[in-house]
């Protein structure tokens, strides 16, 4: 499934973009990081005109994600949630390797972008965007 902007709204499992007041939000990145469980993976690449940033997010919902857009990085935060059998008292564990919990994952962008007009897709667990790069505007001066 595949999103821009101008359907986020629209549409009931879509992802929660913010774009205003973020840097309120990466101010308490330090204050948040006691209660962040794990990061996700991701990957990031400029591909012609855009960044794109590949998370994994296998396991956690939509509706549990937070992403903070800004021109220089973007910030994903969310929960994934434990399955309901971890609180049958019965269990016994002989491995644990998945990270549940809180997690929050800044990703800074190696060229400016525009954040409002970023398209996004979620597939297998893998969260998926699209951002244009920033286009220089050249404002030409005249001798005179």
């Amino acid at each position: 499934m595949k999103h821009s902007l101008s359907g986020v709204n629209n549409d009931i499992d879509a992802l929660k973009i913010i774009f205003d007041n973020i840097s309120d939000f990466d101010d308490q990145d330090t204050i948040m990081s006691d209660f962040i469980h794990w990061q996700p993976l991701y990957d990031l690449y400029v591909a012609n005109d855009k960044v794109v940033v590949t998370i994994e997010i296998a396991g956690v919902d939509i509706k549990d994600i937070s992403v903070y857009a800004e021109k220089r990085y973007l910030i994903i935060d969310g929960i994934r949630k434990s399955p309901d059998i971890f609180t049958n008292e019965s269990l016994t564990f002989h491995n644990i390797e998945i990270p549940y919990g809180r997690f929050y994952r800044r990703i800074d962008f190696p060229i400016l972008v525009e954040p409002r007009q970023c398209q996004y897709k979620v597939n297998n667990g893998i969260l998926t965007f699209r951002l244009p790069i920033l286009q220089e505007r050249v404002i030409p001066v005249e001798d005179g």
